[in-house]
């Protein structure tokens, strides 16, 4: 098990953080919990331009009470962004219709209009612009600038990251999937901020601290 200096997470907690096989894996989707019943979800996606570099990646998270954990991981550096949405769309429906937040930088505005307009999704949750308070999470009704998800700036990833450790460390989050266990490892401090390891992604990071931002925010 390689890891990388300066990480995110202590060293001390990553060791002990162990994996399991998922009950089902399918064409980049690993569940390892089915939908239940009177249970809410939270889907975090990071969007990438599907041309094999960095990949697009959404996590499931089982928000009905502490610690939180992860049900289902969708992994893939193929997919187009066209195609992602009905991805996000179909695992989301299936887990009782869950809240739906997208990461819109880049590629990401189209995945998130299209699941709006196109596929009529419900739940996503938009953020709005509110002068010095950033973005604010919401249903979309607090006026200001409403945008169809969040925008990954230097605030919102700095309030990810140190509340992203604080859960992990905490036991509050409950990881138990491979490749985002292997992605922390190599997840470290790069100048004020914190990024993959040369040669490394981060794609399912970013999905984790976009979580953990959302779990500061008085709307979650």
């Amino acid at each position: 098990f390689l890891g990388s200096i300066d990480t995110l997470i202590t060293p001390s907690k990553l060791k002990t953080m162990t994996y399991r096989t998922p009950i089902q894996s399918n064409a980049g989707l690993d569940v390892y919990e089915g939908p239940q019943k009177d249970h809410t979800y939270l889907l975090t996606a990071d969007v990438s331009r599907g041309t094999s570099n960095d990949y697009s990646a959404f996590l499931v998270f089982d928000v009905s009470e502490m610690p939180y954990k992860i049900v289902a991981k969708y992994k893939d550096n193929e997919i187009k962004p066209l195609l992602f949405p009905s991805k996000i769309y179909d695992v989301a429906r299936a887990y009782n219709q869950a809240f739906v937040l997208i990461e819109v930088n880049d590629i990401g505005e189209q995945v998130a209009t299209t699941m709006q307009f196109d596929l009529e999704y419900d739940n996503l949750i938009m953020a709005s612009m509110r002068g010095r308070s950033g973005q604010v999470l919401g249903g979309g009704f607090s006026g200001g600038r409403s945008q169809l998800g969040v925008r990954t700036t230097k605030a919102v990833k700095r309030v990810g990251c140190s509340n992203l450790k604080q859960l992990i460390e905490d036991n509050k989050l409950i990881i138990e999937d491979l490749d985002t266990i292997s992605e922390l490892s190599t997840f470290i401090v790069k100048g004020q901020s914190f990024e993959a390891d040369e040669g490394c992604t981060d794609d399912l990071v970013a999905c984790l601290f976009m979580f953990a931002w959302t779990c500061d925010q008085t709307y979650f």
